[in-house]
């Protein structure tokens, strides 16, 4: 195996890695939530898909109305840490951490999707050279 093809692979691995690791830090830390630790005997504290309503929750679905004065938007990136910050609607230390690591994932997954258009280049450029070969055989 080539050293280019090598280092294609553990780089993927790398970041298949991280993200799983990110993941796992990730429902770690939301189980930190106050409301997660809450008993969830209330249907109103569980959302439709069985995910209990973290302060993160309620961030990413707040509605605000859009600036140019047409319906509702939610908050960009800025806005749901600014909602998680101390003092603010949404304030919670665990789900602002849970937060961080989503974005942190965010770019994890994006350098594992370049490994692995990496490895795939380098899997048909092998295919074509091969396929060549194999046309030239009796």
């Amino acid at each position: 195996m080539s050293s280019k093809a090598l280092s294609a692979i553990i780089r993927h691995e790398r970041a298949a890695q991280e993200v799983a690791g990110l993941t796992h830090r990730i429902g770690v830390k939301l189980g930190h939530c106050p409301i997660s630790r809450m008993p969830a005997d209330d249907e109103s504290k569980i959302d439709d898909k069985g995910r209990i309503k973290t302060h993160l929750w309620h961030a990413f679905r707040h509605r605000e109305p859009s600036s140019c004065g047409w319906g509702e938007a939610g908050l960009c990136e800025d806005g749901i840490a600014d909602a998680l910050s101390s003092g603010s609607e949404y304030a919670c230390r665990h789900c602002k951490r849970a937060y961080q690591l989503i974005l942190r994932r965010k770019d994890a997954r994006q350098e594992l999707g370049n490994a692995r258009r990496a490895i795939r280049t380098m899997g048909r450029a092998a295919l074509s050279t091969q396929g060549a070969i194999w046309e030239r055989l009796p």
